[in-house]
């Protein structure tokens, strides 16, 4: 039987990004739109309706503007009811100015603005922003609104002339930004674009196995040595024994499963390999041996030949900007076979193995 250290399968758990990529500022635990430094000034009630509003738009205003919606008030009349918008000036993403000069209203929009161009909402936030601080007060600038990227801060820039009723929301979150503001935004933008870029170079710069070789590893229990080293690889709701070397690294594992699940379905910038410890899923660097890995697992004095448990995921592609985010992934990542609540998938990463060594067949 394979023996591995007591640990548990990987659902329910913290995604710790890789040592280089921490304090960078990608989106966390599968919200796009994480509340920020700057947000916690708002009460908790606030702070909770504003994340709503930017994960879930409200009608279009052409839609709400005139329509003649009621409520019922706290007596119990009917009153017409307020729609309103939030516009705020912060700079190009929260923190990025001086927090006293930070400015968020609410803007009750009369029905006749229904027609009116984006430039007067613009206009009724300036006249509250500038009167308010004159030493400061915002020039030219455009509204913009949050887009569908993962990325806290992107925003869809609103021309001044776009008419209110098309392109705001009841209850928008509304933005108003600088030409420098947009300029830092692309900036930070690029920014991560390259700081991926590199870290997707180094799977092919901590390569040490060639393609050949890789094309010829079996994941088929009855196939493999049993002296021979493997770790255990338990993702996507599948699990494969990988006979490995103590030279072979993290990129070479990610280039397997890139091969065996194929490129366009698992390319390598997508691909996350993690350990899991003190329930969390710390993403391994592509250059962490099997060696050092087991050592990590069973203790220092630890070597090889052992089954080391191995955690694989895939990563959520920002739909704007097509970056592969390293802390977003797919439901299925970091999980072992079965529903979250079957007996399947309460096992142990041993009892994982032991299955599959019984079972002498392919995972």
């Amino acid at each position: 039987d394979v023996v591995l250290p007591p640990q548990t399968t990987a659902p329910q758990r913290t995604v710790q990004p890789p040592a280089h990529l921490k304090g960078v500022a990608f989106p966390r635990d599968g919200s796009p739109q994480e509340p920020s430094k700057k947000e916690e000034g708002l009460s908790a009630d606030e702070l909770a309706k504003r994340q709503a509003r930017l994960q879930k738009r409200g009608a279009l205003l052409r839609k709400v503007l005139g329509a003649g919606t009621y409520v019922v008030d706290e007596v119990g009349d009917y009153r017409r009811k307020k729609v309103k918008v939030y516009v705020q000036y912060e700079g190009f993403q929260p923190g990025a100015i001086d927090r006293k000069k930070e400015l968020r209203v609410a803007i009750s929009l009369p029905d006749s603005w229904v027609d009116a161009p984006a430039k007067r909402l613009k206009e009724a936030f300036l006249k509250t922003y500038n009167s308010r601080f004159r030493k400061s007060q915002i020039g030219d600038c455009l509204l913009a609104v949050k887009d569908d990227s993962y990325l806290t801060f992107s925003k869809n820039v609103i021309g001044d002339d776009r008419l209110i009723g098309d392109v705001f929301r009841e209850n928008d979150e509304v933005f108003v930004v600088t030409e420098q503001d947009v300029a830092d935004l692309d900036a930070e933008v690029a920014k991560l674009k390259k700081i991926l870029s590199d870290y997707e170079a180094e799977v092919e710069k901590n390569s040490t196995v060639d393609m050949e070789e890789l094309t010829k590893l079996t994941t088929i229990s009855r196939e493999i040595d049993p002296e021979q080293a493997h770790c255990l690889l338990i993702g996507m709701r599948q699990c494969y024994m990988l006979p490995v070397g103590p030279e072979y690294t993290v990129a070479d594992v990610k280039r397997f499963i890139n091969h065996k699940g194929g490129r366009d379905a698992y390319p390598l910038g997508s691909l996350d390999v993690a350990l899991v410890e003190n329930f969390e899923i710390n993403v391994l660097g592509d250059g962490d041996t099997m060696e050092a890995l087991c050592k990590r697992v069973y203790g220092e004095e630890a070597s090889l030949p052992r089954t080391i448990p191995l955690y694989w995921g895939k990563r959520l592609q920002d739909p704007k900007y097509f970056l592969w985010i390293p802390t977003l992934h797919t439901p299925d990542s970091f999980r072992g076979p079965g529903d979250e609540n079957s007996a399947e998938a309460k096992k142990s990463g041993a009892e994982l193995a032991n299955d599959m060594v019984n079972s002498g067949g392919d995972c």
